[in-house]
Parts: structure tokens; sequence; C-alpha cells
């Protein structure tokens, strides 16, 4: 059967969203970094990810080792590490989106002395862990025991039953695959991390061969696949979200714009490429302030979804052309207009990405030419 890929993002968020961390913050407090989003990061916390010890108070095992005794460790990332603050900047850059702190920055001090508090011991034992592939056949696993394992894990960043945080999207049967969920669990993250290999995309952190079993992954598997939570549409209006979004957003649709034609960008076109969610499709830039998306394809699914203009790529500082364009049916060769945002103009992109906003992530993007 046919499914979409809803992609397991472990996403994670915009500053907005608020947290600890950053320069701007002061003064730094340990414990709330620790257990907070940073607040120039993501939606994701050190304990999204990591205990500080297992079994874990709030019962829940994660993706990471426990971290309590991190600061004591003689290396790191299977001993490719011997700095814990380079150790650190790993999770801060390629997981929770944020970039990477100084020796100096108060903020590590504070993270570092809190967690260094909480050992008990003054070494501990390096840890490592195995990237492995998903089984060929991810078939015939128990549903339930799927559930009970997703309620006691994976529920710290999707919810329970896969209903979805800020974390992590809802997860829908009919709009995955097993082998993309085999994938997503084993094998997410960065395809060109500095500290693991064999990563196929997304921010959602693997899980170990240590940390999850494949008996736990087929439970996990069956029951993602036979998950069917209620989609709710986001504008409630079963269609796409329209108005303005972060930074000031444009409005959406595909009605004919009033703009003259007399910028010299006029005419250049993107090609999306794919990075998640199935997204493809081509902009072109038809007037002064509107950009047309044609042959547009998403699966309608993520964390506060819009299109994004930036100037090289910087999609992170970029801004808003709509609002979340979410919804339950998706997308499949449709023709979508976005407008540039009052106060801007062409000049101010030349890239257009579909971008999940708390996640900080590109479904799928373009230079235009």
């Amino acid at each position: 059967m046919a499914r979409k890929w809803l992609g397991l993002l472990t996403l994670v968020a915009a500053a907005a969203c608020g947290g600890s961390g950053g320069d701007g913050d002061a003064p730094a407090n340990g414990q709330e970094l620790y257990e907070q989003p940073h607040s120039d990061g993501n939606t994701f916390a050190c304990a999204s990810c990591h205990a500080l010890s297992e079994p874990a108070g709030d019962g829940f095992r994660r993706p990471g080792h426990p971290i309590g005794d991190a600061t004591r460790r003689p290396t790191y990332k299977n001993g490719q590490l011997t700095s814990f603050l380079d150790a650190v900047n790993v999770c801060r850059t390629e997981w929770m989106a944020a970039d990477a702190w100084a020796s100096g920055d108060a903020s590590f001090t504070a993270l570092q002395s809190y967690l260094d508090a909480r050992a008990t011991e003054p070494e501990a034992p390096a840890l490592s862990f195995e990237v492995v592939q998903p089984p060929a056949d991810l078939m015939g696993g128990d549903p339930m025991a799927g559930q009970t394992f997703f309620n006691g894990a994976c529920a710290v960043c999707h919810g329970k039953d896969a209903l979805g945080t800020e974390r992590a999207p809802r997860l829908v049967g009919d709009l995955l695959t097993e082998e993309l969920v085999g994938l997503r669990v084993r094998t997410s993250g960065l395809p060109n991390s500095t500290a693991y290999q064999g990563l196929t995309g997304g921010r959602m952190p693997f899980w170990a061969a240590d940390r999850i079993s494949d008996t736990e992954l087929l439970d996990v598997v069956a029951f993602v696949l036979g998950n069917a939570p209620p989609i709710v549409d986001p504008t409630g209006a079963g269609g796409t979200g329209g108005g303005g979004g972060t930074g000031g957003g444009g409005g959406m649709g595909a009605a004919p714009s009033n703009c003259g034609s007399t910028h010299p960008k006029v005419g250049q076109t993107a090609t999306l490429a794919t990075r998640a969610h199935m997204v493809s499709g081509t902009a072109t830039m038809v007037d002064d302030c509107t950009i047309e998306i044609t042959s547009f394809n998403f699966d309608g699914n993520g964390i506060n979804v819009q299109f994004y203009g930036a100037i090289g790529g910087d999609y992170r500082n970029g801004f808003s052309m709509s609002g979340d364009i979410r919804r339950s049916e998706g997308y499949s060769n449709e023709t979508i207009r976005v407008d540039i945002p009052t106060g801007l103009s062409l000049d101010d992109l030349d890239g257009i990405s579909v971008w999940c906003v708390p996640a900080r992530a590109s479904f799928g993007d373009g230079s235009f030419q």
C-alpha cells in the first residue's frame, strides 16, 4: 500500500519557544540549561535525549545515554573527542540547531558545573554506541507492545500515543512505511555529522543498538503503522494556513497579484530539493512581490511549516512568506502563490524553503537563478 512519508523528525524549535542558553541569558542557570530548550536553539533540551541517570525519575527511556557523570568521562563519541565542550557542541550544533559555545561561555560553565555536581564518582568510564541499520524485515511486531514502548520512550518528543508535541510531530500510520520508520529510528541525524557515521537525515536523534532492540523496533513499527490519531487542520478551514507568519509573513493562495514586474529578478526560478516530507516543486518570481510555486508536493505534516525566504540559504535568519501550510490531505502537484512581506523586496532573498520553524529545518529548498 502506498504511503506518504511523514518523516520522524526530532524536531525541535525556534528561539521564540523560549528556554535558556545563549549569550543573552544572565545569569546562566545550569539546571535550566539541562532541563529546558536553549534560547538560541530549537525545542530540544539536553533532557529530551539524556536522563541524568537510569532508570530516569520520570520513567522514560531516552535515545541517548545518561549524562549525570559526563564531565568525569575520559573521552566522548566513541573516543573521537576528549573535550566535554566539544561533545556538548556536537549536541548543540547537530541536534539543537544552535551555535557552538566557546570555552569561556557562561552558559557552558553553568551546565558543566551542574552536571559535575551530579556525578557520584571521581572517574566514569567512556561510553560507546553503535549506529546500525534497521532489520531488512520490519514486519511482524506486536502493536500493543509497541504502544507500551512508545509511550515509555518516544512519547518524550512525539507525545503519548504519537499525538505530537512542540518537539516532534504526530505520527499517522497511513502516512508512513515500515522502511522509513526503521530508518528514522536507527539512522536519523545529519548525514554530514562530525561525530556519527551512517546517518540519513533529520533532526530526530537516532537510537543506537544498545538503546532499542530489533524486537522493540519491530513492535514500534507495528504500533506506528496502525496508529490513527485524529488529524486536526491547523487552519480550522480544511485548507492551507494563511495570513502573517513569523517575521511578518505575507499572504498565501493562488490569486493573481497586483504588483508590477520591474525588478530584474522577475522570472528567476528555484527548484525545491527534496529534504523531508516529500517536498518538491518549482518556485518562480512572477512579479515584484509574488512567488508562485508550481507542481508543489508536500505530505502536509510537521510542526508549524511555512514558506521562508533568505539570502545565502540562511533560513534561520530568514523571513516567512506564509502562515502555517500544514494540512491533513497534503499537497499533490498544486500551484500556490506567496507574497513578499511588506517592507521587503526580491532583493531580500535569493532562495526559498519549506521551513519547519520549530525544528529550524528545511523540508525542501532551492536557489533562484
